[in-house]
């Protein structure tokens, strides 16, 4: 009886469905992902000066209750230009490629070759002979599946969890890079405009000095003051003028890393922010939540979890070297002595068929392999814990960094007041001689450590209000997600068909809102 091609192929049809219900009804060796258990944080407590509201936070566009509009700009620019973010969103990318490579191996491999030989071949007749045959053409193309394996206990599937949670967590961490290029960009703004004030009340203070030393100049050489006291006068007028260079060298180097940040280079940003501001504070204090929100909202946290999901599919694909592997081969072609021959029905060739295969020792490779991913997965739950707990600790450090800054400040102002009016009547009197010099130099030290320790507290309260909201860790809420990882947290996982920008396009996208 003969067996034609068509029944060949109905058979293998049959089988396959039969084998596709069975695999998709088998098991899937490993452990299936649980989320972790929720880590118990007392709520954050208030700090005098600064209130912990349970509300919860409210940071999308938190940059605009400084009411600033060049530090809105900057965070604009830095949105579509840091190469940080950049950087994230091609690694989104890359990790949807992988998911892709992982879900290519549920598939067959199908191979196209054709080819043409000139064969001479030798006979052995049964004396042992040799005789020569005649010279032929060979001709043959066809298709071929090299290796399938049927994915029987979930090696392929749990790989594709691992890969799906790998790209999750690539979005995650574009988040988190969201997060903290827009906090980099607010602080190193923050930071030129304290280094400004402090800068001109150096400046000023300078300049009292300097009529001084001319006051002191003339009463010297009217030898109605020692060559001690007209020393003193220029020490401290050389130690106010150290102090210029010093600050203008801070505010170049915060402009560097501000230019870096927008993605320029150096030089243009000293001149965009050449004219001083006041230092911006924001209108009111955040409401902070409760500590569980953090595990929600912080991409860290979140990422943190992709890992460990990741890692747990991983103890799935190597409890899978337990058990047999089944592929299935085969090829179908044409083969002829002659080039017209490769359309004749009668000149097909084929073969199929499956193969199992069973590694029944490996001196322990196996176990060994397995007990290596339980061990990074016990890592990355017990690194997931940390990650939460260093979160609530951030927060509540911050709210305490904030009201340290907003007391020393509000103390500073106090002092202000009260010695302004104290610094004319002490000047008026040394001109007139009624006071010692000493008097008024220790005065006019006072006076600046008080102006620049209220400009100083008044940036770092600003800059501890920006580290508030970075460890809140929002504000990414409304971003649109990167073309290659919008679709990333679909059940099934991304649609690998689905046609998407180029890289370039991708990189320069903006995160809209």
């Amino acid at each position: 009886m003969n067996f034609s091609v068509k029944q060949a192929w109905t058979t293998l049809t049959g089988a396959l469905v039969v084998l596709g219900a069975f695999v998709c009804a088998s098991c899937m060796v490993g452990p299936d992902y649980e989320q972790p258990t929720p880590i118990p944080v007392e709520p954050f407590r208030p700090v005098e000066g600064a209130e912990a509201n349970a509300k919860a936070a409210e940071l999308e566009g938190w940059w605009k209750n400084y009411n600033d509009p060049m530090l809105t700009s900057l965070i604009e620019r830095a949105e579509k230009n840091n190469l940080t973010l950049q950087q994230a969103v091609m690694n989104i990318a890359s990790f949807r490629s992988g998911f892709g490579i992982s879900l290519s191996q549920l598939f067959p491999s199908v191979d196209l070759a054709g080819g043409y030989r000139r064969v001479l071949s030798n006979q052995v007749t049964n004396q042992g002979s040799t005789t020569q045959a005649t010279p032929f053409n060979y001709w043959q193309y066809g298709a071929s599946v090299p290796s399938w394996e049927i994915d029987l206990f979930g090696r392929i599937r749990r790989g594709m969890e691992a890969s799906k949670a790998r790209l999750e967590g690539s979005v995650q961490a574009w988040r988190l890079s969201l997060v903290t290029v827009r906090a980099d960009v607010a602080n190193a703004y923050l930071a030129v405009r304290t280094f400004q004030a402090q800068l001109a009340i150096v400046q000023i203070n300078v300049d009292v000095l300097e009529q001084i030393y001319k006051v002191n100049k003339s009463k010297f050489k009217a030898q109605t003051i020692s060559q001690i006291e007209l020393s003193t006068t220029a020490a401290q007028l050389a130690t106010a003028r150290a102090m210029i260079p010093k600050l203008q060298a801070s505010i170049q180097q915060q402009c560097n890393g501000l230019s870096v940040l927008v993605g320029d280079g150096p030089g243009p940003m000293q001149d965009e922010l050449r004219n001083p501001t006041a230092i911006p504070l924001p209108a009111k204090f955040v409401d902070v939540g409760i500590p569980a929100d953090l595990m929600r909202r912080r991409a860290d946290v979140l990422s943190a979890e992709m890992d460990l999901q990741a890692a747990t599919a991983e103890i799935g694909v190597a409890k899978a070297g337990y058990f047999p592997e089944l592929s299935l081969m085969g090829n179908f072609s044409f083969a002829a002595s002659d080039f017209s021959g490769l359309g004749n029905w009668s000149n097909k060739v084929y073969s199929f068929g499956p193969t199992i295969s069973w590694n029944v020792f490996n001196a322990g490779l196996v176990t060994s392999q397995v007990q290596q991913k339980q061990a990074i997965a016990f890592r990355l739950a017990i690194r997931w814990k940390e990650t939460v707990l260093k979160a609530a600790s951030e927060v509540q450090t911050s709210i305490g960094n904030y009201a340290g800054a907003m007391g020393q400040m509000q103390a500073y102002q106090t002092g202000l007041d009260e010695i302004g009016a104290g610094f004319e009547l002490m000047t008026a009197r040394y001109k007139a001689g009624t006071i010692q010099l000493n008097d008024v130099l220790d005065f006019q030290q006072e006076v600046l450590r008080v102006q620049v320790g209220f400009v100083q507290s008044r940036g770092l309260a600003a800059q501890n209000m920006v580290e508030l909201y970075r460890t809140l860790g929002g504000g990414w809420e409304t971003a649109e997600v990167p073309d290659a990882g919008r679709d990333a947290f679909e059940k099934n996982g991304p649609d690998m068909l689905k046609s998407m920008p180029s890289l370039e396009q991708q990189a320069q996208a903006t995160p809209a809102t």
